[in-house]
């Protein structure tokens, strides 16, 4: 499975959105879709799924354009942070309802699913808990045996069980028919071992797209003098920096391999970190 973004832009009335998005994803694979409120992330998921035009540019899965592609959409199920469901529909009718719209829908996983996450099939959406809305739009995501499936924010109301057996689902079901996942969350440091790749958008543009095994390689913090870590740095991109006493730390994008100093010191940098730096970032259009 391949989705491939060409040059895609979204506005709306002055604001523009997206910028220029360019990148392909091929899977199966698991990939965090990452990014702090406001970057983008809602609508270009939108758009991935085919549920909205871009301004311009489009989206291609497969070599075929997303938006208004029947034959396209079925292979992706999109299970968004709210409104998945008709309100007045039960449980056992939502089910039934993307049953008809998923040819390789798989009934079986979805009844034991329903089981393992204590679902009541007759009350209607519009009287379950948050969490239990959540379970039900993970049940859908994981039955639909879509070749692209994406999870924003999917877990809404579930406590630390729940959402520990949604991944350990998540992964077995990885194993039995493997296929793309797009997961965005704000729970970074709870997820991050299930990424294969990582994709963050800052300010309406991918800043950064790795694989997970590259990341120790492309994402490092260098702590030390402030002069000799300053120098090093110049041959990089800098996404973070602070001063504490005479020591300064910067945490960088490599551009190349590190020249390292004996003096210097090499520091691991997490995804959530990554995350937070940018977030907390007031320059606008800062390219990592």
């Amino acid at each position: 499975m391949k989705i491939e973004a060409c040059h895609i832009t979204m506005q709306y009335k002055q604001k523009q959105v997206l910028k220029d998005i360019n990148f392909t994803l091929e899977g199966p694979k698991i990939i965090g879709f990452l990014g702090h409120n406001g970057a983008g992330k809602t609508t270009f998921l939108n758009l991935l799924a085919g549920l909205i035009p871009s301004t311009t540019g489009e989206f291609k899965v497969n070599g075929q354009p997303a938006f208004n592609n029947t034959a396209v959409l079925q292979e992706i199920c999109f299970i968004a942070e709210t409104g998945n469901f008709q309100v007045e529909m039960s449980v056992e009718q939502a089910l039934k309802a993307n049953q008809f719209f998923y040819p390789k829908w798989d009934r079986a996983l979805a009844d034991e699913l329903v089981e393992i996450f204590a679902l009541p099939l007759k009350t209607k959406v519009k009287n379950l808990s948050k969490g239990m809305t959540s379970a039900l739009g993970i049940i859908v995501g994981l039955a639909s045996q879509a070749a692209i499936t994406i999870f924003d924010e999917p877990y809404i109301g579930m406590d630390v069980a729940a959402r520990s057996k949604f991944y350990d689902v998540l992964l077995e079901q990885q194993e039995i028919n493997p296929r793309l996942f797009l997961f965005s969350t704000h729970l970074i440091d709870e997820v991050s071992d299930l990424f294969e790749e990582v994709l963050i958008l800052q300010q309406g543009e991918v800043i950064l797209h790795t694989a997970i095994m590259d990341w120790d390689d492309t994402i490092i913090a260098i702590r030390g003098d402030k002069a000799q870590v300053e120098k090093i740095a110049q041959q990089h991109t800098i996404i973070h920096e602070h001063v504490f006493m005479k020591e300064k730390t910067i945490v960088l994008r490599l551009q190349q391999p590190l020249d390292e100093t004996s003096s210097i010191v090499v520091e691991r940098v997490s995804v959530q970190d990554v995350l937070v730096y940018l977030s907390n970032q007031k320059k606008e259009g800062v390219a990592v």
